[in-house]
């Protein structure tokens, strides 16, 4: 049998319909398919030929026999109107179900996976969007809700309205607040990413048209506007209390408290009329381990790389606090970003230095220089690092010369605010994932430092501009954040006027550090 031939008996008993123009569209009996009636369609604005097997609403099809012609030619013409219709209005014939919407998505974000700063999105931004496709699939899998399989389509527009109750019955939890989670931010973000899916594959591929795109409650979702704006701080009371307690206890290694978080106490007095009474000096104990339990616990290597991590910890929080630079900003900052001030005097050089922060390293993409007051918290971080060359990041593990983990930046910050007393560990606390309780119900993060920066600067009096150009911010930003903070400053006033900081740094004693004014 010659290859025509058989290509020949695939269609049987070919008819071509009334109202098709000639060879885009007849029905026929499909050899390979067990002569079952068939209806092709050649989709001539986009150049793409199709073949439907003909069905009736209740699932039988048509006698697959030349005696069943009629009943697929009657089929057949309600199909073709069907069709025609979707390429008049520039749509695609083939339908498409909601996984098959997401998964063709979720590929095409992988493919925006870039490791260079503002060029595509992270690896760990992928796997966020692949989780919220994922809550949307098992919220359209929900009994009642269609399945995966469902034609993108045939659903309504207003198949989302129940979608937050959903995902708050799902997760079943409170935040600290007492507010069902997950937030209304979060719901925000999710049903962004849905409605960007739908506009990018259902859309632009012309499965569906503009008018069946689903409706987005984000206003049923959206945070109040105080809410929103809110911004947590130290206030300057809890940054002297942190930095205090920082400095001369956590980054040393040392507690106050016991294992079960409950205050050592002071040291008697032995001497004078007061003898037996509490001293000011109080009871310590070490809080670094080794392997290595004993004798000699306190040199060990893996103690003294902890110990020097509390340290340049501790240095950060100072670098953050007396520059405003984002804590990603400075994550990234290497030894070749600092540089002298040529404009200032061989004094003010000691104390004040020039830190460039490279476009790649900013939230904004944009390039800037700022001058801050860290010289000699930079030397000390020198002396803990040692680095080998300028391209050295600031913050590296000193055991395996990488940058410091998120964990790492993490409880770092939660086991110096308990040790300060602005908070205390979470019942639900473990080695593995540390959590707290903030006595002040504050979210307290390495942003504070910057965000405390700004308020303080604002409220004494520097300009606004000037602000905005060191802190790589728009003035409508700060206008939006931080005009809205109320500080309670009867409470945050010093009787001194200022708030002077005299911190030691080892052995040596640094130049007083304005902070902020009353």
């Amino acid at each position: 049998m010659s290859k025509s031939t058989a290509a020949n008996t695939k269609v049987l008993d070919r008819c071509d319909l009334q109202y098709g123009r000639a060879h885009n569209a007849y029905v026929f009996r499909d050899g390979q398919r067990h002569g079952k009636w068939c209806l092709y369609f050649l989709n001539k604005e986009r150049g793409k030929r199709h073949r439907f097997l003909l069905k009736k609403p209740n699932g039988s099809i048509p006698n697959p026999t030349p005696a069943g012609r009629e009943d697929a030619l009657e089929l057949a013409f309600e199909k073709y109107v069907e069709l025609r219709s979707k390429t008049d209005r520039g749509e695609e014939v083939n339908v498409l179900t909601l996984r098959e919407m997401v998964v063709s998505f979720l590929e095409k974000e992988e493919r925006r996976i870039s490791s260079r700063p503002h060029e595509g999105i992270t690896a760990a931004r992928y796997r966020l969007i692949r989780t919220q496709c994922q809550h949307y699939l098992d919220y359209c899998c929900r009994p009642g809700g269609g399945g995966s399989g469902k034609q993108v389509h045939t659903l309504r527009r207003g198949h989302l309205e129940t979608y937050e109750l959903w995902r708050q019955e799902q997760t079943d939890a409170l935040d600290k607040q007492g507010r069902k989670l997950p937030r209304p931010g979060t719901i925000n973000n999710e049903l962004s990413t849905i409605g960007r899916m739908w506009r990018e594959i259902a859309l632009s591929e012309g499965f569906i048209d503009r008018g069946q795109l689903p409706d987005l409650p984000s206003a049923r979702a959206k945070a109040s506007k105080g809410e929103s704006y809110r911004r947590s701080a130290f206030t300057a009371q809890e940054w002297v209390q942190l930095e205090k307690s920082a400095r001369l206890y956590w980054s040393k290694g040392v507690s106050r408290y016991d294992q079960d978080g409950k205050p050592l106490g002071f040291h008697p007095i032995t001497k004078g009329p007061n003898q037996g009474k509490d001293s000011k000096r109080p009871i310590l104990r070490d809080t670094l381990f080794s392997v290595n339990k004993g004798k000699g616990t306190k040199q060990s290597p893996r103690a003294r790389q902890q110990l020097e991590h509390r340290q340049m910890l501790y240095l950060a929080m100072r670098i953050s606090m007396e520059s405003g630079i984002r804590i990603g900003s400075l994550r990234q900052m290497r030894w070749s970003h600092v540089s002298a001030n040529p404009t200032l005097s061989a004094e003010d050089q000691k104390v004040w230095c020039l830190i460039e922060v490279p476009a790649e390293n900013t939230k904004t993409g944009r390039w800037y220089e700022f001058s801050a007051p860290v010289v000699a918290h930079l030397d000390q971080m020198k002396k803990i690092a040692q680095p080998k060359s300028k391209s050295d990041l600031l913050f590296t593990n000193r055991k395996t010369g990488k940058p410091f983990s998120d964990r790492l930046w993490r409880d770092g910050l939660f086991e110096a605010m308990v040790e300060a007393g602005l908070a205390q560990w979470a019942e639900d606390d473990s080695n593995n994932l540390r959590k707290i309780d903030i006595h002040s119900g504050k979210t307290l993060s390495w942003y504070s430092f910057r965000h405390t920066f700004i308020t303080l600067s604002l409220e004494r009096g520097v300009p606004l501009a000037t602000l905005c150009a060191n802190c790589d911010t728009s003035m409508q930003y700060v206008e939006q954040h931080y005009f809205h903070y109320d500080a309670k400053r009867a409470t945050d006033k010093l009787s001194t006027g200022r708030l002077r900081l005299k911190t030691a740094i080892g052995n040596d004693w640094m130049k007083d550090t304005w902070i902020g004014d009353a």
